[in-house]
């Protein structure tokens, strides 16, 4: 892979038990790697990069389904929001990054437009990050329901006068043909809006093809731990990119 950045690091990794080794045996860790194509994010965070230039703590609220919730991990510390929030902080040197995970085991788009007003409220984040379209793929949610669920739910954010993300579902290799509509659907909202979407499903899925550790549990469905620590320095990679460099990141590194 061309470019690519290496986005685990060894002590982050430390004591993992990857899967496929023997329980409760570590393996040596495979950095994982994700080329920039999937890295690429377009549209604006305009908002949260000005909160992050006032110095405050920034909050992030990341809201989804089981993915969110940790389901998968091992422990709770070893979810990929934990590592996102890890991650970010040390790209956006000097940036005390606090992040809220408000995961649902089963929701659709649809339950997470019914709850956002009243996380909005209650976590006051300056950025979200909607975790979106797995639950929809797999129940087969109408695609029409689930694109105007979703701009229905993106606009609610807008209005509390918040940027927002997408994240796309993780890849799941025996559906990544029901996989696709919902993430198009996704990139066409994009598109439209300016929302932009961190690519997980095709990250996922490149460095599956490439011979990269086995990233879901049993179920071949949720990640791993080896899954949630990738895709939560991928996350803060591709975040990163959009919110640095920053005048205020980069005196504070020059002071670090």
């Amino acid at each position: 892979m061309a470019s690519a950045v290496s986005l685990l690091r060894a002590g982050l990794l430390a004591g993992f038990a990857l899967l496929g080794g023997s329980a409760g045996v570590a393996e040596p860790v495979r950095p994982c790697k994700v080329a920039d194509e999937h890295l690429a994010m377009t549209g604006k965070l305009d908002r949260a990069i000005a909160h992050i230039k006032s110095g405050d703590v920034f909050k992030i609220l990341v809201i989804g389904s089981s993915s969110t919730a940790g389901v998968g991990a091992t422990a709770p510390e070893k979810a990929y929001t934990e590592r996102f929030e890890e991650e970010l902080e040390r790209r956006l040197a000097g940036v005390d990054v606090d992040v809220v995970a408000r995961g649902i085991g089963g929701e659709t788009a649809a339950g997470a437009d019914a709850r956002l007003e009243r996380e909005l409220v209650a976590v006051k984040p300056d950025l979200v990050v909607w975790q979106i379209g797995t639950n929809d793929a797999a129940r087969r949610v109408a695609l029409d329901g689930f694109r105007e669920t979703t701009a229905r739910g993106l606009k609610r954010i807008a209005k509390a006068g918040i940027d927002v993300a997408l994240l796309d579902p993780q890849f799941v290799p025996q559906d990544e043909a029901v996989y696709a509509p919902y993430i198009a659907a996704l990139d066409q909202l994009s598109a439209a809006t300016g929302v932009p979407v961190a690519h997980r499903f095709a990250a996922m899925r490149a460095l599956a093809k490439a011979g990269a550790a086995d990233m879901l549990s049993r179920d071949r469905l949720h990640m791993n731990d080896g899954g949630h620590a990738c895709v939560g320095a991928f996350l803060a990679e591709a975040l990163g990119r959009k919110l640095a460099p920053l005048p205020a990141v980069a005196e504070a590194t020059k002071r670090s």
